[in-house]
């Protein structure tokens, strides 16, 4: 199904860039909105070697036009689809455990930045866990949108996880960016099923907005969110959702031979 921005109510990404010296005002935003948008956070270097090889294991699995200048966009391939569902795709799969194991991703993932913020949500040090993936949509398929779901729905197991959505091309709304409801971390919510998520009211306020590779929107594990369905006319969304736990009271960790669950959630 389609499920585009201007069907909703929507207000900008709040930037905490300006909390970061404040690790008492970074936490009480995190408790009060359930997520934190960081504008420009990530360097360059961190996030290029990263698109870089998922733009050559893309074009290589014949979704996207090879790019070697290794630009923060991608083209879709004429023709271009997955198989399946999309997420069940032996490529996709194939693409989740390459990049999700790359060197790059992992100096990514571990930056001092991302994991000092998570360690202040958590009053702890933080820890990568598994279920990461590495999401490619292409234009023009409604149906691999990501419906609105809280992660506790299918990780109940996982209550204080955090999860890390990092945009690896310019996203503006046409592309499908993240958008989370801020405060639904509060209440459960009534989901439909696996795959159908969760009727939010047309009157409940989104947060959202064009993200750019550098930009970071971290969310609780039982934060309200989706991906718009990228209606644009040629350009893929490639963005990375990596899940984070309190180091102390999880035993997953970064391991070289990391398994990783490509999904509807």
């Amino acid at each position: 199904m389609l499920l585009l921005p201007e069907h909703y109510s929507l207000t900008p990404f709040e930037d905490a860039t300006s909390l970061l010296s404040d690790p008492g005002l970074i936490r009480a935003r995190a408790e009060e909105s359930g997520y934190l948008y960081f504008a420009g956070l990530i360097p360059a270097n961190l996030i290029d070697p990263v698109r870089a090889y998922e733009s050559e294991l893309s074009a290589a699995y014949g979704w996207t036009a090879p790019n070697p200048g290794n630009c923060p966009f991608q083209r879709v391939r004429p023709g271009a689809c997955f198989d399946g569902h999309g997420w069940d795709d032996p490529r996709f799969i194939e693409l989740q455990r390459r990049v999700c194991t790359h060197l790059g991703f992992r100096t990514l993932v571990l930056d001092e930045r991302i994991l000092r913020i998570l360690a202040i949500v958590y009053g702890e040090s933080a820890a990568v866990a598994t279920m990461n993936q590495c999401w490619v949509k292409l234009p023009g398929n409604p149906e691999h949108t990501t419906l609105p779901h809280q992660d506790t729905f299918y990780l109940p197991s996982c209550p204080r996880m955090w999860s890390v959505w990092f945009p690896l091309v310019d996203t503006p709304l046409e592309l499908g960016p993240l958008a989370v409801v801020p405060g639904s971390h509060r209440k459960v919510w009534r989901h439909k099923d696996n795959l159908q998520g969760i009727d939010v009211p047309r009157d409940v306020i989104w947060a959202t907005g064009p993200v750019h590779p550098g930009d970071i929107v971290a969310y609780s594990a039982a934060t309200v969110h989706c991906a718009w369905s990228n209606v644009s006319k040629s350009n893929v969304r490639v963005a990375l959702d990596v899940r984070y736990e309190p180091k102390m009271t999880s035993d997953s960790i970064l391991r070289p031979d990391i398994g990783n669950h490509a999904g509807p959630a």
